[in-house]
């Protein structure tokens, strides 16, 4: 039974029809049925819980724990009373924070572990000597990364965000850069060049800082704004598959030609990345920045705030 969960931007899109082609085909290989319906459809991807049942093969869980977990993107979600998922994608509630805390951790963090880890390959472990930019990097995704690579040793963080959004950045450790500049280009060329750049905004700015990625290092421009779900929502499974390679392609040739890579980075739940983040935030390595918390039955309010997409750090609902 759930206590606190987030409201992200997935959960704002997928409610207007985002993912039903993609997600829904999904779900139904899953379940060998392909009579099986996207909706009616529970949204929500994390929360924080109380374990009140488990299946004959669970042996790390036990009823009465607390934990934080995730929903798979093609399964119904975390904003109802109960969320079933996976073991795999539950790890301990950590003591220190509390259920609105621990809430707004699991999809942000394992969405920048599929970039920065899955994708650009740092090690989780610690030893990184790669510079890193994040463009759009004072949300939710943002200033989870931003921690997560301090504690893997990333020597330095370049962000850009809005001028509101400094004093926060900084607090975590990153070098704010204001988007709106009128020299943005120029400062970014000053502290770059980058072995790695993570976009969670798809902007001119983040798609010419490209060119700040070292030349023939093995550099890695990420991104987790992808056409994949709008593309095969127009277009069906099999051509929206191909244009969104034809696009991946695209951007990727310019890179290839310079030693350099580009890849879409998608959220993907990862075992090794929600143990991360219980030890992190019990060791004080992790902060939850979270910016609005609303009543279950103000859910509606929850999402109107979360799809401005301005806040700095995550949207919670919790339970009285």
């Amino acid at each position: 039974m759930f206590s606190a969960a987030s409201v992200n931007p997935l959960d704002t899109y997928m409610i207007n029809g985002y993912g039903q082609e993609l997600l829904g085909r999904l779900k139904q290989l899953e379940e060998c049925d392909l009579s099986q319906e996207r909706y009616p459809l529970i949204p929500g991807r994390d929360c924080a819980a109380v374990v009140e049942a488990v299946g004959g093969g669970v042996h790390n869980l036990t009823v009465g724990d607390e934990v934080i977990a995730l929903a798979a993107p093609h399964r119904q979600g975390s904003h109802a009373e109960y969320l079933v998922t996976d073991a795999s994608m539950c790890s301990a509630w950590p003591k220190n924070l509390s259920a609105v805390q621990a809430a707004s951790l699991p999809y942000v963090a394992n969405t920048a572990w599929s970039a920065l880890v899955t994708v650009a390959r740092l090690n989780p472990k610690g030893g990184n000597t790669s510079r890193v930019l994040i463009n759009g990097g004072s949300g939710g995704v943002g200033t989870v990364a931003i921690q997560m690579l301090k504690a893997w040793g990333v020597p330095k963080i370049v962000v850009t965000c809005s001028e509101e959004s400094f004093e926060l950045v900084k607090s975590l450790g990153a070098i704010p850069v204001s988007y709106k500049s009128a020299d943005v280009k120029d400062q970014l060329t000053e502290l770059g060049p980058f072995e790695v750049i993570f976009d969670c905004v798809d902007t001119d700015i983040s798609r010419w800082s490209g060119k700040l990625l070292g030349v023939w290092r093995n550099s890695v421009h990420v991104t987790i704004v992808s056409p994949l779900m709008r593309e095969t929502d127009r277009h069906g499974t099999i051509p929206g598959l191909f244009t969104t390679a034809a696009n991946y392609f695209d951007r990727s040739l310019e890179y290839f030609t310079h030693g350099r890579f580009f890849s879409y980075a998608f959220f993907l739940p990862s075992s090794d990345c929600m143990r991360q983040i219980s030890s992190f935030a019990q060791e004080n390595k992790l902060k939850p920045i979270v910016e609005s918390t609303y009543k279950f039955e103000d859910l509606p309010k929850a999402f109107e705030k979360v799809v401005q997409l301005h806040g700095k750090g995550k949207t919670v609902i919790e339970v009285a």
